[in-house]
C-alpha cells in the first residue's frame, strides 16, 4: 500500500479521501502533476493492454482521462508503457517499444511523440 496525505494506492484501487476509483490491473506508478495524478497500470503477462496511462483529477475524485490508443510503425502492437517521468519540466510517458509521448497532464493530449527506434 502506497499512501499520501491526499490519496492511498491499495492494489488496482487508488483512494482520494473516500472515494475509491477501481482500474482493471494493479497502479504500480502515480505522478503527481499539480492537481492531477497520472498513473500507471501493470498489465498481466500475456496481455495486450497498451492504453495504462491515466489522469486523474484529486479535486473532482474521478479519471478525466486515458492516454489514446496508438499505431506503430515497428508493427509491434504489445507496447505499453513503463515509466512517467517529468523531463525538462514536460510529463514524458515512455513504452516499451523505445516511444515516448509529451502529455498534457490536464487532458491527456499528446503534445510530442518521439520517432520509432531503428534496429
Amino acid at each position: 500500500m502506497n499512501q499520501t496525505s491526499r490519496y492511498i494506492v491499495k492494489g488496482n484501487q487508488l483512494i482520494i479521501e473516500e472515494t475509491a476509483i477501481t482500474f482493471d490491473f494493479p497502479i504500480v506508478q502515480v505522478v503527481e502533476v499539480s492537481d492531477m495524478l497520472v498513473i500507471r497500470l501493470e498489465k498481466p503477462f500475456r496481455v495486450i493492454y497498451n492504453e495504462n496511462i491515466f489522469g486523474v483529477n484529486l479535486d473532482e475524485k474521478k479519471v478525466k482521462w486515458q492516454i489514446a490508443k496508438l499505431k506503430y510503425s515497428t508493427g509491434e502492437s504489445d507496447c505499453p508503457f513503463i515509466d512517467i517521468l517529468i523531463f525538462e519540466g514536460k510529463l514524458r510517458l515512455n513504452n516499451w517499444c523505445s516511444i515516448y509521448l509529451i502529455v498534457d497532464p490536464r487532458t491527456g493530449e499528446i503534445l510530442e511523440r518521439s520517432l520509432p527506434m531503428k534496429y
